[in-house]
C-alpha cells in the first residue's frame, strides 16, 4: 500500500468492527463526551524513569486518551505522601499504554514502596538489578558479535513531561548475566541533545561484553535493561526470522507446518492472472473478469496487500549479490524452506542441493518469466481494485490484472535473468538456458532503449556469463555511471526502477573469479561502493541513535529502512575487511531492534517492548482469527511521517521530533505497513551475516 491509497483507507477506517475475513479489528475509541470509566484498565507494573521518576504502567482493552486522570497529584501517592508532580504518555498498542510518571524523592536500593493511585495500589522493592527502567534503550534480541561497537542509549523522557538530564555527577553501570555475575562496567557518557529524537543522551558501552546471553544493563539508581544477548543464538534467532520473512511474504505458495509455525496458507494464492494491461494506479485496476487470462507462480505480496510490483526484483538482485559476495555463508536446507514442488508448486518437500538464498531470489524472479509476452516485454506488476480481504490469501475474493507493459521491467529483468542464470547453473543447467532465453527476449524487447542503471547490470552480467568482448567494452566504456550511486543510494527504494544505484547493478564485475576484468574499472566501481559507505558512516555519526537518513530526509519507512542504508557498507566490509564498516552496519541493524527513542523492537516476533499491529492481512487470521499470533519476521516502517490514524498523547504533530512519531495502530500506514523491497528485503541479506556464518538449529 502507497500514498495514494487513502481513499480505500477512509473506508477501512470508517468499519468499527471485524466481519470475519473481510475487516480488521479495529481499537475501541470511546464515544466524545462519555463518562463511563474504563472497567478494562489494570495497573500492572511499576518501572523506572530516572532515580526519582517513577513510572506506573497501566494496561488497557480500549483507547482513551484520558482513561487515567492525572489531574489532582494528591491523589497519587508513595506511601501516604502525594507524588511531587505527574506526567503521562499514553500510545496504542494492545489496545493501549497509559506511562503516568510520578516524580518522587530519590529512591532507595532495596526499599518497600506501596503506590497508591485513583484505580488501585501496588507494592515493589525497588532494586536498580531488578526493576526495569525504560530509561534504557538497547537492543531487545541479538548484537553483532562481528562488530566491535556495541552499546546502549540511556535518555529520560516523561511524555507531557518532556525530556530529563541527569542531575549531578553521571552513575556508574554493570552488565549482569543470568546468575546476576558482572561481566563488563562503567560511567554512562554525555552524547548530548539529539535533534532527531529529540532526546538529551547518553551511552553505555557494550563492546566489552562477549558473546553469550542473556545480559541485563543495571544503572545504578535507576533501574535495569530488557534482557539482550552478543551473538550466538542471539543473532541467529534475529537472521532465521528475517531471512525466513520472504518465505512468508512469497506469493503463490502455501505457507503452512512444518516450514511455518501455522498452517496459514494451505494452497498457493493469485495463480490467476488476467491481462488486462491497465494503467499503473494503486487499487485501481478495473478486472472484469472476462480477460485472457495466464497463470502465474513466484515473485511476492508487495505488503500488507498483495500486488507484485517491478521494484520487487530488488530482493532477488541484492540476494545474489549477497551470495556472490559471502557464499561460504549460505546452504542448502539452511532456513527451513520449502524447494520442491508439483507443476502447480504444492509443496513435496525440502532440499534440493540449491543453496536457500539461491532459491529465494529463483522464486523472487519467476514470476516475470510467467507475465512475459511473446515478444519479451512485461508488465509493471499485477493489481486489482481496491484490498484484498483480512484474511489469509488462500481466501482471495478479488480478481488481480496485468499492468500496462514497461521497459523499464523488462530492462531489470533481463540482466536479473541473467544474474540468476550464471549462479544457478551449477545446480540447474537446464534451468539456466530457460533463463537466458527469457533474457534474450527481454532484451531484444526494449529496441534500443537506454537505461543507465539496467544497461550497466545487463552488460556486467553478460559479460561475466559469456566472456565475449562486446558486453566488456561497454562496461569500459560507461564504468563512471556507477559514481551516480553515491547520490542516488539513499533515495526511496522504488527509485531502483528510475535512476538510483543498487550495488547489484555492477557489483559482480569485482568479485568475479573467472572473468578477466580492467584494473582501473574496477578501481572505480569499489570506490563508488566505499563513498557511499562512507556517506552513510556520515549520517550515522549524526544522529546519537543508529539512524541511516539525515534529519531531513523522511519517505515511507525511512527511518527502520536500516538495512538499505547498511547494504553497501557490507559490500565493503566483506571486500576489505575494515572494522569500521561491520561496525557501523550492526549499528544500524540495532536501531531495528530496539535501539530506538521509543525502545521499540519494530520486527515482529522477537524482543520484548513489540509491535502489536502491524498492516498485515495475514496476520489478521493468524492473530485474531486463529489466535497463534502475529506473523513473524515482518519489520513495520517505524517512524519518520505524521499520520492521522490512531491516538497518542501527546498529540504526535508537525513539532514532534521524527523518532517518536509513531502509533501502534494497523491503520497508521506510514507507520505500521512494511514492504517485501524496503523493509524486508535487506535485512534478510544482511542478519544472516552480522551472525558469522551459521547453522540455525531453530
Amino acid at each position: 500500500m502507497k500514498p495514494n491509497a487513502f481513499l480505500w483507507l477512509f473506508l477501512a477506517l470508517a468499519v468499527p468492527v471485524r466481519l470475519s475475513g473481510q475487516t480488521p479489528v479495529m481499537p475501541v475509541y470511546p464515544e466524545e463526551g462519555s463518562n463511563e470509566k474504563d472497567a478494562s484498565l489494570v495497573l500492572t507494573e511499576i518501572r523506572t524513569a530516572s532515580d526519582n521518576i517513577l513510572v506506573a504502567l497501566f494496561n488497557s482493552d480500549i483507547v482513551d486518551l484520558d482513561g487515567v486522570d492525572v489531574s489532582d497529584p494528591a491523589l497519587w501517592k508513595v506511601g501516604r505522601k502525594p507524588v511531587k508532580a505527574l506526567y503521562k504518555f499514553v500510545t496504542e498498542a494492545d489496545a493501549s499504554e497509559h506511562h503516568i510518571y510520578m516524580e518522587v524523592p530519590k529512591l532507595k536500593q532495596g526499599k518497600r514502596y506501596v503506590i497508591r493511585t485513583p484505580y488501585g495500589k501496588k507494592a515493589f522493592r525497588f532494586n536498580d538489578k531488578k526493576t526495569f527502567c525504560e530509561s534504557i534503550k538497547t537492543n531487545q534480541a541479538g548484537y553483532s558479535a562481528l562488530s566491535d561497537v556495541r552499546y546502549a542509549n540511556f535518555a529520560i523522557w516523561l511524555g507531557d513531561g518532556g525530556v530529563r538530564q541527569i542531575e549531578g555527577q553521571l552513575p556508574e553501570y554493570s552488565v549482569l548475566d543470568k546468575s546476576g555475575k558482572k561481566v563488563a562496567k562503567g560511567t554512562l557518557k554525555e552524547i548530548g541533545q539529539d535533534k532527531s529524537s529529540g532526546d538529551f543522551v547518553y551511552r553505555i558501552d557494550l563492546s566489552s561484553v562477549p558473546e553469550g546471553g542473556p545480559y541485563k544493563i543495571s544503572v545504578k539508581g535507576y533501574g535495569v535493561s530488557y534482557p539482550f544477548g552478543v551473538g550466538g543464538s542471539y543473532s541467529k534467532q534475529v537472521a532465521w526470522l528475517s531471512f525466513r520473512a520472504l518465505y512468508h511474504q512469497r506469493c503463490g505458495v502455501p505457507v503452512v507446518k512444518p516450514y511455518a509455525d501455522w498452517d496459514i496458507r494451505t494452497k498457493p494464492c493469485h495463480e490467476t492472472v488476467y491481462l488486462t494491461y491497465g494503467p499503473i494506479g494503486e487499487a485501481r485496476l478495473v478486472v472484469t473478469g472476462e480477460e485472457p487470462t495466464i497463470k502465474a507462480w513466484g515473485g511476492y505480496h508487495d505488503a500488507g496487500d498483495a500486488d507484485r510490483r517491478t521494484y520487487h526484483m530488488d530482493v532477488s538482485s541484492s540476494l545474489l549479490t549477497t551470495y556472490e559476495a559471502f557464499p561460504d555463508y549460505f546452504k542448502d536446507d539452511q532456513f527451513n524452506i520449502p524447494d520442491i514442488f508439483d507443476e502447480n508448486f504444492n509443496i513435496l518437500g525440502k532440499g534440493n542441493g540449491v543453496p536457500d538464498i539461491i532459491d529465494e531470489a529463483e522464486w523472487g524472479t519467476m514470476f516475470w518469466e510467467y507475465v512475459q509476452t511473446e515478444t519479451g516485454e512485461m508488465p509493471w506488476g499485477t493489481e486489482t481494485t481496491g484490498y484484498s480481504p483480512f484474511t489469509t490469501y488462500d481466501r482471495e475474493d478479488h480478481l488481480f490484472g496485468t499492468e500496462v507493459l514497461s521497459p523499464i521491467t523488462a530492462a531489470w529483468a533481463s540482466a536479473l535473468f541473467v544474474h540468476l542464470a550464471r549462479l544457478i547453473e551449477p545446480y540447474k543447467p537446464e534451468r539456466a538456458a530457460e533463463l537466458m532465453e527469457h533474457a534474450a527476449l527481454a532484451r531484444k524487447s526494449l529496441k534500443g532503449l537506454a537505461f543507465p542503471t539496467f544497461d550497466m547490470y545487463w552488460n556486467v552480467e553478460m559479460y561475466l556469463k559469456t566472456g565475449e568482448s562486446q558486453y566488456h567494452d561497454y562496461i569500459k566504456a560507461h564504468a563512471t555511471d556507477v559514481n551516480a550511486i553515491v547520490d542516488t543510494y539513499n533515495q526511496g527504494t522504488e527509485a531502483f526502477a528510475r535512476n538510483a544505484w543498487l550495488p547489484s547493478y555492477f557489483y559482480s564485475y569485482v568479485l568475479t573469479k573467472t572473468r578477466e576484468t580492467d584494473p582501473a574499472v574496477k578501481a572505480i566501481f569499489i570506490e563508488a561502493v566505499k563513498n557511499t559507505a562512507d556517506k552513510e558512516l556520515g549520517i550515522l555519526a549524526q544522529n546519537a541513535y543508529p539512524v541511516g537518513t539525515p534529519e531531513t530526509l523522511r519517505w515511507w519507512g525511512s527511518n527502520v529502512a536500516q538495512g538499505q542504508y547498511a547494504y553497501p557498507m557490507l559490500l565493503y566490509w566483506g571486500l576489505t575487511s575494515e572494522q569500521k564498516y561491520i561496525d557501523g552496519v550492526s549499528q544500524l541493524m540495532d536501531y531495528v531492534l530496539g535501539l530506538n527513542p521509543m525502545g521499540k523492537c519494530f520486527m515482529t516476533g522477537i524482543g520484548y517492548n513489540r509491535v502489536h499491529h502491524p498492516h498485515d492481512r495475514e496476520t489478521e487470521y493468524t492473530n485474531h482469527e486463529m489466535h497463534w499470533g502475529i506473523r513473524p519476521g515482518l519489520i513495520v516502517f517505524g517512524p519518520g511521517l505524521i499520520t492521522n490514524a490512531g491516538k497518542s498523547y501527546p498529540a504526535i504533530d508537525r513539532n514532534t521530533p521524527r523518532e517518536r512519531t509513531y502509533i501502534d495502530n494497523m491503520m497508521a500506514i506510514s507507520q505500521s505497513e512494511f514492504t517485501i523491497y524496503q523493509s524486508l528485503c535487506f535485512p534478510a541479506n544482511i542478519y544472516p551475516i552480522l551472525t558469522g556464518g551459521s547453522d540455525y538449529d531453530f
